[in-house]
């Protein structure tokens, strides 16, 4: 550890301490009992399985943000992008053509290659989702959904080097019940629908089934189509059945269908002067786009995926046995409108099929004792069936006069790509209890994967400069890619006081490489054979190296003044090592991937304070300096920048996706209006400082501060009751992404660029009944 990491963990340290000074006499002296429990008028006391075990998340060792599922359901949350506004230190964004740029304290994968592993991993009831298309389906009839910030490599394993989400759904219940949600989106129009029953069979042997619909209308109208966009209509249903066979063995078994459509796009052209018949160009609730590929002329995604899990439970003694298979795939088909203009002049179709199958077998031992463990093993195996057309009709360019008019963006070609992934790995973990309140706590995992690639492309009619010599064609390719990783984490814990836990943790954590399907592949004419890349050159340009992440954490977690407020600080500094990145330079080149060194250093603090019995406050502060070390492209050749010898020259720069400043602060106001009824209202700020949308600090975005107010009324019973719920009220506006135009065009010739602006203000009328 350098002396300045050293230096800058000790200091934030430092400032825990004397925040939590005040409070130390009250909480040796808090009372015994359940933490924070409603009738201590405390903070509720909340309980994760960041570490596959049950435990508050006051100690464990981990920087983890939970939100129930009730907090869920009455702000109408349905997907992990609305769930993040209310997580500091999460930017969760969506690039035009479904990409994800999901970045936690301002490190994450970049959006466009789908070849990509992610670097935060996420879970939906224990099972690991291998591709990020899987990251932007419906959730619904959540227990919770859990933010874990830091390399989490030795339990939760695969693709967890910078973080996890797990989410928790509900579980079948030993009583009859059934229970319904409906809403009303009263800005732009639209519904959804939940519904969810418990149906016990007998003492041991209950079922759960639970159904989402929506069908809610976009905030930004194509004036082309006359279409909202984008529109999105979900279909979510899931049966859960548990099984007390014996008196030591469980069995959970699962199903989950899930079906997502997004009709037309938020993305324009933004800057610079356009043509009147491409609209405006300034970031607002506008568009005008069309294409010809779709029958109402709007951008299409439809997404099908299903979900089927068995887990085992078994007791050994005091041990726990668990064993959990599951299969999951997704279909995809989606057809863009990649000129984002009424040209029809560049349109992507995109098929994509995949499936997985996991098995992880894992033994845990009881708490309590001096020694706490688990130990596993954990199996995968997948395959992947891409296939991309790029249709490409751009008129005229470059223009009359220059070199090859008309040869540039102009002729279709076809992208295949198919992979087949195996992964192996057996992982320890062990808390050894020094004394009553010092723990130290370590674990391993060993992973060998490999993944089979076969890569092609074939250029179609008419053949030009485009898709020949910029875009070359090369015959389906045999790729292979072997890692084997040996990661893990330690941590110390002390118990300051009896509510007060001080810790420091080390973890090291590997995400594999492999080939990417995004890079154009470029290669001198001379290197073709027979108009062709070799398959050497192929391996070359599309190869990616495994990327090595080291995280260091300090923090200390409270629970203060008879439990009426907890507060939480960590200081962070994370490394990666051949950090798997991505430019679109908006060229010829298109796409360039490459691997290098990335961080991010910062503090992440988190507050509930129960002011009153009715009144609680709770806020989240994450400040991250995310940076990374990139070969830029220079604008006077749109190609990676070389000095004057022909070496590359390298810069640090701001990550993108990456603000330094994330903060949420809210306000509920939850009390009893009279014997029947029970009211509440609420109040959450966002803000998220400036950020840039593509490397090299280009495209930033403006800062973002939203207000989100809601009001409800229930029956003490809890029988029924009604919520209204106001989103981002004050209309607040800026790029949620941006990049290039897909089309040179408007970038060349009028200065604009593309740019998605954030969701504008919603107000969702919800009712919903419980027996």
């Amino acid at each position: 550890m350098t002396m300045t990491r050293r230096h800058y963990l000790a200091s934030v340290a430092l400032c825990g301490l004397l925040c939590v000074g005040s409070g130390r006499a009250s909480a040796q002296s808090a009372p015994t009992g359940t933490e924070g429990s409603a009738s201590q008028g405390g903070v509720a006391e909340i309980v994760v399985t960041a570490q596959k075990r049950s435990e508050s998340v006051q100690r464990v060792p981990v920087s983890v943000t939970a939100i129930s599922g009730q907090a869920l359901a009455t702000q109408g949350i349905k997907d992990l992008f609305q769930a993040v506004t209310l997580v500091p230190g999460v930017v969760f964004s969506r690039a035009p053509d479904d990409g994800l740029a999901l970045t936690f304290r301002g490190l994450g994968t970049q959006a466009r290659p789908q070849a990509f592993e992610q670097s935060v991993a996420v879970f939906n009831d224990g099972v690991f989702l291998g591709k990020s298309r899987l990251y932007s389906t419906g959730f619904f009839d959540m227990d919770r959904m859990e933010f874990i910030k830091g390399t989490q490599s030795t339990l939760l394993g695969k693709n967890a080097s910078l973080g996890a989400i797990s989410v928790v759904s509900k579980q079948p219940g030993d009583k009859f019940s059934f229970e319904g949600r409906a809403g009303y989106e009263a800005q732009y129009g639209g519904y959804q629908l939940d519904a969810a029953g418990d149906l016990p069979f007998s003492d041991k042997v209950s079922l759960r089934v639970a159904a989402h619909y929506n069908d809610l209308n976009g905030w930004v109208h194509n004036d082309t189509t006359n279409h909202d966009g984008p529109e999105r209509k979900d279909l979510g249903l899931r049966a859960t059945l548990r099984a007390r066979l014996t008196d030591t063995l469980t069995l959970t078994v699962s199903d989950q269908y899930g079906e997502n459509r997004q009709i037309g796009s938020s993305y324009q052209l933004v800057g610079g002067t356009v043509p009147a018949r491409y609209g405006e160009t300034v970031l607002d609730g506008h568009t005008a786009q069309f294409t010809s590929a779709t029958p109402n002329g709007d951008t299409f995604h439809i997404t099908r995926s299903n979900l089927a899990t068995a887990k085992a439970e078994l007791k050994l003694g005091d041990h726990l046995l668990t064993a959990q298979s599951s299969y999951v795939n997704y279909e995809l088909d989606n057809t863009d409108d990649f000129d984002f203009t009424t040209d029809d002049s560049v349109n992507f179709l995109r098929s994509e099929r995949y499936h997985q199958f996991t098995q992880e077998l894992r033994i845990q031992s009881p708490t309590g004792g001096k020694l706490d463990y688990m130990a596993g093993f954990f199996y995968l195996s997948s395959h992947w069936n891409s296939r991309e057309d790029q249709e490409w009709h751009v008129p005229g360019f470059p223009p009359a006069g220059a070199p090859g008019p008309g040869q540039l963006f102009n002729g279709p070609f076809v992208n295949r790509f198919i992979q087949d992934q195996k992964a192996y790995s057996v992982f320890a973990s062990g808390t050894y209890h020094i004394t009553d309140s010092l723990r130290l706590a370590g674990g391993l995992r060993y992973t060998r994967e490999t993944k089979d690639v076969i890569y092609g492309r074939t250029a179609l009619a008419p053949l030009t400069v485009w898709n020949t010599i910029a875009n070359p064609p090369f015959d389906p390719t045999p790729l292979s890619h072997d890692s084997g990783f040996v990661d893990g984490n330690v941590s110390l814990q002390y118990d300051v006081a009896r509510s007060v836990m001080a810790y420091a943790s080390f973890g090291h954590g590997s995400k594999s490489g492999g080939f990417v399907e995004s890079n154009t592949i470029a290669v001198p004419p001379t290197a073709l054979v027979n108009g062709k890349v070799p398959a050497a050159l192929v391996a070359a340009g599309s190869a990616i190296r495994d990327e090595k992440v080291k995280s260091y954490e300090i923090g200390l977690k409270t629970t203060l003044f008879d439990r009426r407020l907890r507060f939480n600080i960590a200081g962070f500094w994370t490394d990666i090592k051949d950090f798997q990145d991505t430019i679109f330079t908006g060229g010829t080149l298109g796409f360039i991937t490459f691997n290098g060194p990335a961080r991010s250093r910062g503090v992440e603090v988190e507050s509930a304070f129960q002011m009153t019995p009715d009144l609680r406050f709770d806020g989240g502060l994450t400040y991250a300096d995310a940076t990374g070390v990139i070969q830029p492209i220079d604008p006077a050749t749109n190609a990676p920048a070389v000095d004057a010898s022909g070496n590359p020259v390298y810069g640090r720069y701001r990550r993108s996706q990456a603000p330094k400043l994330i903060f949420n602060a809210g306000l509920t106001y939850d009390t009893r209006l009279n014997d029947r009824f029970r009211g509440h209202l609420g109040g959450n700020v966002r803000h998220r400082s400036s950020m840039f949308n593509q490397d090299q600090e280009l495209f930033p975005s403006a800062p973002l501060t939203t207000l989100d107010l809601q009001a409800g009324i229930e029956t003490s019973d809890k029988r029924w009751g009604m919520d209204v719920v106001a989103k981002n009220v004050t209309n607040a506006i800026s790029q949620d992404f941006a990049s290039p135009s897909v089309d040179p065009r408007f970038g060349a010739f009028y200065g604009a660029y593309l740019a998605g602006p954030n969701a504008l203000r919603t107000v969702m009328i919800s009712a919903h009944f419980k027996y």
